[in-house]
């Protein structure tokens, strides 16, 4: 009905007498009228003008009224309801609730009551008298009690849905799908903020029809005041992006692309993070309601929390996985004891191993497993822990196994659980078998009885010494502990208690400097040095005592001033003997090489039997030289400790038959004969082949010097106890009895005339007796006298360990071996440089005839511009030469090659660990002594070059 300005009529409710109506309408806030069907005119109160926002003195019609004020929503059941009240047939009654529009375009909900009168025949509406009443508030009331019910529902199902999830996509995934189901919005969104704060990371989120938004997002590309909003903990809400006057051009463009116009953002910010968000959006703009706001803000909190929780299980089910793994792998033992039912329970196979108890089994059979002298005590704790008089099970006992063994045990428990009253309900604990540790420490506290013992009678100095720093670097240090030994080693009186500054003032920083890096690393030094302060040298070991911030070192030193002064002589006298010993060495070995390489010659160029006889026995003779040489070196390397042995586990019946049978052709040409008898099994021993028939091969070329022509010489071997015995026995010419003590002694020459011409250098039993004490065996000579023969026999300890097998290194030096590839290059071309002009040229006439192309060069500048010009595929090389030595000269050559691969051999006299090192320093491939077997020089030319020719181009 609308209203028009009219005045009032008779009859006007609004100018009723009737006191008490009027109160009555003012008391229930109605507003009542009066409406005459016929000419549509209505009579309202001042209270229904009010209602509906109109000034006083307006009159009210049905068709202004559905045409303006009543909600266009609402005219069409409203002009039902007319049409019903003013039906003859009917009640006359209107009652219906509808929504007005004021004149300001807010809106109201109404009741609107009224009853119709009729008159005439046939009966006709001829007015209706009704009141309303304002009822805004209680539908607001009941559509926020519907919406609540709504969410409600909506809350207690993604509740239901949530709980059982354990996997925290799965959690997204659900909470998303069933929010954007009850919004009926596109899409639904957790995003979770990296830790620092620049990104946001989406995953499963819900999408209908529209794209994924899954992925990464900055933050920063959003604007300012958004995400202050956000990191404040508010809610970010945007009901058109389209028209958005806070929205920037470059942000609308983002939202379009994702279809996005409208959405609700919720953060989540937990101890002042902003660490996630949840929303929603839609393709379509949105007037969002304050329920729909707090539904997304309540699934946030409730998707957070079920995702946390998800991800703490998770974790929890890690740990767990990782402690019974642990659980299972250590030799602690865990266990949780019931107090409630006296049980206790195993947690790993450790406590069973160790207890030899059955799961599930009562405390008193625990008690029962305790050793007599500790049951009582460890009760007793027991008992205050379970009764909460302790806080915590800490005990050592011993325990006694079923097979009597006694082992002792470290006991560890604290509280796993208490009743409601606070009684111990269940215990959880570990034990540790500590039944070495035990025995460790009885041993240390003896060894430390021993120490102190030795402490105070050994004959070097001890102390212990405090650091003293300044800054990082130590200045002093001061003797808290000394022996009675430390006076007579150092000098120093009344030391204890004092610094060194103030017992030597001068003394050198380099000891400070020394222990106080001990003192910070704790790594111990041994060395040996002067002090010049007390005019002494010392052998000192230091290492440091306790933690590194309590700095003590300990010093065990003694004073070798004498024994220095002794040594520098001795180094001085074995240095001369060495040069003298490596030069003679060195001159012997020169004339050998060109000899030796010439009978190579000679045997290559004469063909008749005579001169292979003559050959023989020069070939002989050379051997036998070189044998003295190597007998000279290795009495001064064993002299000097400089020998190591490769021992190994080697059968010495089958070496001894090699080597015994390799030489059967030389005794055969001198005319004796060598008989061999070994045991048919096997002896093992442990030992360096190569030395140990280097001693057999002496003792048989000193029978075969000492026998005359037609002698005979034995070789046996056998066991005896746990030992292998090598004898070698000959019919020659004895030994006196007084030569029998010192026939191993170096140098050692047997006084005959008969063999005076046969004798050596005198070195080859001393060298052997050396080699066979170094295998932990013993030689011995027996000869019933001149004339009568000698016996020398070997004896080495059995090593019957069986065998492990081992994989021995392998020598690959050199050249790799490649697949074969065509090269025109023949690679024959060798260049040979010595001084001495007869090894230089003997050796080129052998390569030549082995079909190399040879040049040669008598100085080291002369063979450096000789391999410029001529580019050599290989060089054998002296090192000493006068003008410039091998080893320079190979580096020359190296640098002018510019890469180009070639062999470079070293062929000299100096044979020393030293010198086959400064060898490899300076670029050759192999360090060969002299005098070198001419066949193994070829071939070893033939192997490197034929590898350097397979090598692609």
């Amino acid at each position: 009905m609308a209203a028009t300005h009219s005045p009032g009529r008779p009859g006007d409710p609004a100018r009723t007498n009737d006191l008490r109506v009027q109160l009555a309408l003012d008391a229930a806030g109605l507003g009542s009228f009066i409406w005459y069907p016929a000419d549509d005119r209505g009579v309202p109160d001042a209270r229904l003008l009010a209602l509906f926002g109109l000034p006083p003195g307006s009159s009210l019609s049905l068709a202004r009224a559905l045409a303006s004020t009543i909600h266009p929503d609402d005219r069409e059941t409203f002009r039902d309801a007319m049409d019903r009240a003013l039906d003859p047939d009917g009640t006359g009654l209107l009652q219906e609730d509808v929504r007005i529009v004021r004149p300001d375009g807010s809106q109201r909900w109404i009741a609107v009551s009224g009853q119709t009168s009729f008159e005439g025949a046939p009966p006709q509406p001829t007015r209706m008298d009704g009141v309303a009443m304002d009822i805004t508030d209680r539908k607001q009331a009941e559509a926020v009690l519907r919406a609540n019910a709504r969410t409600q529902r909506f809350l207690l199902a993604l509740g239901d849905a949530l709980r059982p999830l354990a996997d925290a996509g799965a959690i997204m995934r659900t909470a998303m799908g069933m929010l954007a189901e009850h919004l009926d919005v596109n899409r639904g969104y957790y995003g979770e903020v990296e830790h620092n704060g620049t990104y946001c990371r989406v995953r499963d989120s819900f999408n209908r029809g529209v794209q994924s938004l899954d992925g990464r997002y900055r933050l920063d590309d959003y604007s300012p005041s958004k995400m202050d909003l956000l990191r404040a903990a508010r809610n970010l809400v945007i009901t058109d992006a389209e028209h958005d006057a806070d929205i920037g051009q470059a942000e609308r463009d983002r939202y379009l692309a994702l279809s996005i116009r409208s959405l609700i953002n919720v953060p989540l910010v937990k101890n002042e993070h902003f660490i996630a968000v949840l929303g929603v959006s839609d393709e379509r703009a949105r007037d969002w309601s304050e329920e729909e706001i707090e539904v997304v803000r309540e699934t946030a909190e409730r998707t957070w929390a079920a995702v946390e929780r998800a991800r703490a299980e998770a974790a929890l089910r890690q740990s767990e996985k990782r402690f019974q793994q642990v659980a299972r792998n250590l030799d602690a033992a865990f266990y949780v004891v019931d107090m409630s039912q006296d049980r206790m329970h195993h947690l790993n196979d450790a406590h069973r191993r160790l207890w030899s108890i059955e799961p599930a089994r009562r405390r008193e059979a625990w008690f029962q497993r305790v050793h007599p002298d500790d049951a009582q005590r460890v009760r007793a704790l027991h008992e205050s822990f379970a009764l909460g008089k302790s806080s915590a099970f800490d005990a050592q006992y011993r325990i006694v196994l079923d097979d009597a063994c006694v082992r002792w045990v470290h006991d560890r428990a604290v509280v796993g659980s208490r009743n409601e009253d606070g009684r111990v309900r269940t215990v959880t604990g570990m034990m540790q078998d500590i039944t070495q540790q035990k025995h460790d420490a009885r041993l240390l506290r003896q060894s430390e009885e021993k120490y102190r013992h030795l402490f105070d009678s050994i004959d070097q100095g001890f102390t212990l010494i405090e650091m003293i720093f300044e800054g990082e670097r130590a200045v002093d240090y001061r003797f808290v502990e000394i022996n009675p030994a430390f006076e007579r080693q150092t000098g120093l009186v009344n030391a204890l208690g004092r610094t060194m500054r103030e017992c030597a003032s001068d003394h050198e920083q380099a000891w400070f400097d020394t222990y106080g890096e001990v003192a910070r690393t704790g790594k111990p030094l041994r060395f040996e040095r002067r002090a010049d302060a007390l005019d002494r040298d010392f052998d000192v070991y230091a290492f440091r005592v306790g933690p590194a911030d309590a700095p003590k070192v300990a010093v065990l030193f003694a004073d070798i001033t004498d024994r220095r002064l002794m040594e520098d002589a001795l180094r001085q006298a074995d240095r001369r003997k060495d040069e003298f010993l490596a030069t003679l060495a060195h001159e012997l070995r020169n004339p050998l090489a060109p000899l030796r390489t010439g009978l190579e010659l000679l045997r290559r160029w004469n063909v008749r039997e005579d001169a292979g006889a003559t050959l023989g026995m020069m070939e002989r003779q050379v051997r036998h030289l070189v044998r003295m040489v190597d007998d000279l070196l290795d009495i001064s390397r064993i002299s000097r400790g400089k020998v190591e042995l490769d021992r190994r586990r080697v059968d010495l019946v089958h070496e001894v038959r090699v080597a015994a049978e390799a030489m059967q052709p030389t005794y055969e040409a001198e005319n004796r004969t060598l008989s061999i008898d070994l045991t048919p099994s096997p002896l093992m021993v442990c030992a360096d082949t190569t030395r140990v028939m280097q001693v057999l091969g002496n003792l048989l070329s000193n029978a075969l010097k000492f026998t005359p022509e037609g002698g005979h010489i034995r070789v046996s071997l056998a066991r005896e106890g746990d030992e292998a015995v090598l004898c070698v026995r000959d019919d020659g010419i004895g030994i006196a009895d007084d030569d029998l003590e010192q026939i191993f002694a170096s140098f050692m020459q047997v006084d005959t005339s008969l063999e005076r011409g046969q004798n050596g250098l005198g070195l080859g039993l001393a060298v052997a007796k050396e080699l066979v004490s170094m295998h932990g065996g013993r030689i011995q000579a027996r000869s019933k006298g001149l004339g009568e023969g000698s016996e020398f026999m070997v004896r080495l300890p059995l090593d019957e360990i069986p065998e492990t097998f081992e994989f021995e290194p392998v020598d690959v030096s050199g050249a790799p071996l490649v697949v074969e590839c065509p090269d025109a290059h023949a690679w024959r071309r060798v260049l040979v440089v010595d001084d001495n002009r007869a090894s230089a040229d003997t050796l080129a006439l052998l390569l030549r005839l082995s079909g190399f192309e040879v040049a040669v060069a008598y100085e080291g500048q002369q063979a450096v511009d000789r391999a410029r010009a001529w580019r050599p595929d290989a060089v054998v090389m002296d090192i000493g030469m006068p003008d410039l030595n091998g080893f320079e000269a190979c580096r020359a050559m190296r640098d002018d090659a510019l890469g180009r691969p070639f062999v470079a051999i070293a062929l000299t006299g100096w044979g020393g660990a030293d010198a086959k090192q400064a060898s490899r320093d300076a670029g050759f491939d192999l360090h060969l002594v002299k005098p070198a077997e001419p066949s193994a020089i070829t071939e070893l030319l033939e192997m490197r070059l034929s590898a350097l020719a397979r090598q692609p181009s």
